[in-house]
């Protein structure tokens, strides 16, 4: 039997579990007929774990996540509908939080800037479960942006950018030939460098 304290808490990816649908019933108790749905997720979408249960006469497991930045924003899925995942995946081992620089998730990617001497961005796709690892250069603050820190990093003809404000707002660029194709906001950040001191 796993110890709960061993995998909590973790990061877990919704799934479907009918070829009909990829919607993903998020419940108020770990029942399905005792438990009223309160969110309809999609097969993909990342959500936090913060306990999980088997409850009595119950031959399955459920997991209770948090779907969204609201601390209401918690309800109930069974194991069949769930992929349990590191809290970040990444190519090799995953760097300490004494390590970790800036932390946090946008709608679509969980970003990760780590690294003692050499800095590296991790961006890893929450649909695709694919990640891409970069070593990343720290820009120096100039007059115009004294609030951002900001960290760059290239690879496979992609241009990485990760800024923040200390204790404040995140963000994540994509750039592909000179043109954005994806910039969002972060939100669930920490970090050595993101807290305020």
């Amino acid at each position: 039997m796993t110890n709960l304290n061993q995998i909590l808490p973790s990061d877990g990816v919704l799934k479907t579990n009918s070829s009909s649908t990829n919607v993903v019933n998020i419940r108020s108790a770990p029942a399905v007929k005792d438990g009223n749905v309160i969110h309809q997720g999609k097969s993909g979408d990342r959500v936090k774990i913060i306990d999980k249960q088997k409850p009595s006469g119950d031959t399955r497991t459920w997991y209770k996540v948090q779907f969204s930045t609201q601390a209401k924003d918690v309800g109930w899925v069974r194991e069949d509908v769930i992929s349990v995942v590191a809290s970040q995946p990444a190519p090799d081992k995953n760097p300490s939080e004494t390590d970790t620089l800036v932390y946090f998730v946008t709608d679509t990617k969980t970003v990760r800037v780590y690294g003692k001497g050499q800095a590296y961005i991790n961006v890893y796709d929450n649909k695709t479960e694919v990640t891409n690892r970069a070593p990343a250069a720290k820009l120096p603050k100039n007059e115009t942006n004294q609030l951002w820190t900001t960290y760059i990093a290239s690879k496979d003809g992609y241009t990485y950018q990760v800024r923040f404000i200390p204790g404040a707002d995140t963000e994540l660029t994509i750039i592909h030939e000179n043109k954005v194709i994806l910039q969002q906001k972060g939100f669930r950040a920490d970090g050595t460098e993101y807290r305020p001191k």
